[in-house]
């Protein structure tokens, strides 16, 4: 089975999934699982595709869900269009971030990026005339689609957030088929080298900066618009730390990876509920054993899976 069938088998499962129950806690968490997934795929782009590693990818999907929160709700502004406001506010500030902080490498760029996600969380907790603080903002408007009016239950959204999942998947695979994307991995494997063939790697970790960021804005949206409240806990380390999990477990530098992870910590998030901080432990032991024995992620264990499932004739034959 080759990967193009792979992802079919996958879309045909989470197109059907929600319809084989009516039990509406069960496409709670498949949305959570969609909304987490298109998260992890834009980190992904700069853990995976760009090669740093960034500490401060929730602030962005804060600043997302604040912004499209704060539109709609004081202006009156269509959700549609605070979707987009979302992703370029975000997108606004991951460009002043990165022109700065990109210009490092090493650790000092990822210890950049947390204090730069420290100082918009601890704005939001404060700025208590526009976000509320820690009291949050509630009672937020669903999103609403043209001819189909206000999505309020979860199964409707889930189908809506699977197509942005999947445009999102498709965006990611056509970018890396490109020219950009192959400057991507260039400047992943070796800056110095790929400089020395015209690629330019402060403009290429810029771009995919900024794409990431500010696809966590559209995210953050979603989210509030799904959940309908919103505190600046989503700009925590605790979501960052959620967040490296998916990408690194699932597979980075892959499109189905951080899905993969995603759907793993959803699932293990809500198992292990009843274990309340201990599964903290589960989590981190979960990382370190992917880093030790599955440094591609979990995704890297279908092609062997699928191998040893042929039947021995076929095997003969090749």
């Amino acid at each position: 089975m080759n990967a193009r069938n792979i992802a079919g088998a996958v879309l045909a499962f989470a197109l059907a999934a929600p319809l084989l129950t009516a039990n509406t806690y069960i496409h709670h968490i498949l949305v959570l699982w969609l909304l987490f997934a298109l998260l992890a795929m834009s980190l992904n782009i700069i853990i995976g595709y760009v090669g740093e590693l960034s500490f401060g990818h929730a602030a962005f999907f804060g600043l997302g869900a604040y912004s499209s929160t704060l539109l709609t709700m004081q202006i009156g502004a269509p959700v549609l269009l605070s979707l987009a406001f979302a992703g370029v506010v975000a997108g606004a500030f991951g460009s002043a971030i990165g022109y700065v902080s990109l210009r490092i490498v090493g650790p000092q760029f990822a210890l950049l990026t947390l204090g730069f996600g420290s100082i918009i969380y601890t704005v939001t907790n404060y700025w208590v005339d526009l976000t509320r603080g820690p009291m949050g903002i509630n009672n937020i408007p669903p999103l609403t689609l043209p001819l189909i009016g206000p999505l309020g239950e979860a199964r409707g959204f889930y189908y809506a957030l699977l197509a942005c999942v999947v445009a999102f998947a498709y965006m990611c695979h056509a970018l890396m088929a490109s020219r950009t994307g192959r400057a991507f991995l260039a400047v992943r494997e070796s800056p110095q080298l790929a400089a020395s063939i015209g690629v330019d790697v402060f403009r290429t970790k810029l771009l995919g900066f900024v794409t990431a960021t500010a696809a966590a804005g559209v995210a953050g949206a979603l989210y509030a618009h799904y959940l309908r409240v919103i505190t600046p806990e989503l700009m925590s380390l605790q979501y960052m730390a959620a967040l490296i999990i998916m990408v690194v477990v699932g597979g980075r530098g892959t499109i189905s990876g951080p899905i993969v992870g995603a759907l793993i910590y959803v699932l293990l998030l809500e198992l292990l509920r009843s274990f309340g901080p201990l599964r903290l432990i589960v989590f981190a032991a979960l990382l370190t054993l992917s880093v030790i024995f599955l440094p591609n992620g979990l995704v890297s264990l279908l092609p062997r899976v699928f191998s040893r499932s042929k039947p021995a004739s076929a095997q003969g034959a090749a």
